[in-house]
């Protein structure tokens, strides 16, 4: 039986010296995939989104979350879905000296712990940019 599916084997192996470029793009395409956290063109988002992934890692386990949540005095929302938490932070955009609102969706895994986060602006506030 391994003698007739032989000639399968030589078909799906890389040639020589292509071994690095398949382990290149295995890793490169593995990393594209892991950022861990939304990201935001918002600029005036963008502070408190490094706040966030600074302060609430991935793998950080919900209850540490809901704790930075409550220390902070950053109110939390009704959740849309199950295994989500979503809450307002509040920040001063020191350029412009305005308050920052953003809605962050924070997302867990079956664990109970944080996956990634989404950052956007509360329907209530507009873009300002």
């Amino acid at each position: 039986m391994a003698l007739r599916f032989s000639f399968l084997r030589g078909s799906f192996l890389p040639r020589r010296g292509e071994h690095v470029k398949l382990l290149l793009a295995l890793a490169l395409g593995g990393l594209a995939g892991c950022h861990g956290t939304g990201t935001t063109e918002d600029s005036q988002l963008k502070p408190i989104q490094a706040m966030l992934e600074q302060q609430l890692p991935p793998h950080t386990p919900e209850e540490k979350v809901v704790l930075f949540l409550d220390n902070h005095g950053y109110p939390i929302l009704a959740a849309q879905k199950q295994g989500t938490i979503v809450a307002n932070i509040r920040r001063t955009d020191t350029a412009a000296v305005q308050p920052v609102i953003a809605r962050v969706t924070f997302y867990f895994d079956a664990n109970r712990k944080l996956n990634t986060f989404e950052l956007q602006r509360p329907v209530s506030e507009p873009g300002r940019r």
